[in-house]
């Protein structure tokens, strides 16, 4: 899944969710929309819920690569963590 992280400050939501501990869903079918920690200074979108996606992007990082698909290849260039960005 593809998440686009930007700073709180400038994200804005248009719209009606719901929401459960910080994270947005939408009304009518349940679908994740974004989340963030309260106080946080990032948002997490999830880009496929995006009517136009915004293109290029640069992949910083990946998370929870321990779960990576054994098919899959890391993105080169992109920083590695088996958990979130708090694991090594």
């Amino acid at each position: 899944m593809a998440f686009a992280v930007y700073p709180s400050r400038v994200f804005e939501s248009v719209g009606e969710t719901r929401h459960f501990r910080n994270r947005h869903f939408c009304p009518s079918c349940g679908s994740g929309l974004f989340s963030y920690e309260e106080g946080g200074s990032e948002t997490e979108i999830k880009l496929g819920t995006l009517d136009e996606a915004p293109s290029g992007l640069l992949v910083q990082y990946e998370l929870w690569i321990k779960r990576r698909e054994p098919w899959l290849v890391p993105i080169a260039g992109a920083a590695q963590y088996d958990e979130d960005r708090t694991s090594a």
